[in-house]
């Protein structure tokens, strides 16, 4: 086997040509063709591979982490909706404590003297503007132990039903009395509105506020109060006096 006519060597010689210069013969090992080819961009792509790297884990660090949406069991939804419930039952207690410590609701001031007689219903709104109800045909007959002031309740709106209470006060000589006769017990300390008769009209209802007592050669007037169910004002009326005659 014949022998190649130029062994490979360890070098590389690289031939410059600048004419008219005579030429020129540069060497260059084959390590540092190797290195200059291969290593050097190894080194350089994980130099930038290292870099890149760096800064996906800055901004990582800096990305808030995803909340995932949790299953709730039947025990956790349960617990959701009691605390719902709560809070919607505090909300309305704060209502009503508001409510309760407006005094201006009443809309008829404290100091009023027929009012005296009635320990004003917690929370009673006035609802005199909405006219639920009126008042008609007054008539007092005196019986020979008693005495009678007949009226009609009329509502203002057949189509809704109204109901509650009527408190009836007799002012005279003799003093105040009450309608229905078991509220005279409660005068001292206030009368509640539930002791008044109840009623219910959709258009008219004939009323009798009877007071055993006979009345003679003196005036007499009468406060009607007409409280919803709930204890809201509806209605107030204050007659004219009287004159009643003596007894024969």
């Amino acid at each position: 086997m014949k022998e190649p006519l130029q062994q490979s060597g360890s070098e590389v010689s690289v031939v410059i040509y600048d004419a008219p210069l005579p030429p020129r013969y540069i060497k260059f090992s084959k390590k540092f063709i190797k290195t200059l080819f291969i290593v050097v961009p190894i080194v350089f792509g994980l130099i930038v591979l290292g870099c890149i790297a760096v800064v996906l884990n800055t901004k990582l660090k800096d990305t808030a982490a995803p909340t995932l949406r949790s299953i709730l069991t039947n025990e956790e939804s349960k617990v959701l909706t009691l605390e719902s419930e709560i809070k919607s039952l505090r909300d309305s207690n704060q209502q009503l404590q508001e409510k309760l410590s407006d005094q201006s609701l009443a809309g008829v001031p404290q100091e009023d003297i027929f009012l005296m007689g009635i320990k004003k219903p917690y929370g009673m709104q006035n609802l005199l503007s909405q006219n639920k109800v009126s008042l008609d045909q007054f008539e007092l007959v005196q019986d020979q132990n008693k005495t009678n002031l007949k009226f009609q309740i009329i509502s203002t709106n057949p189509e809704n039903r109204v109901a509650g209470h009527i408190l009836v006060f007799m002012i005279s000589d003799s003093g105040l009395m009450a309608y229905p006769d078991e509220a005279n017990a409660a005068i001292g300390g206030g009368i509640k509105f539930s002791m008044g008769e109840t009623f219910a009209v959709s258009r008219l209802r004939p009323t009798t506020a009877t007071f055993p007592h006979y009345l003679s050669g003196s005036s007499v007037r009468f406060v009607i109060y007409i409280f919803s169910r709930e204890g809201d004002l509806l209605f107030i009326k204050e007659t004219d006096p009287y004159k009643v005659g003596a007894k024969s």
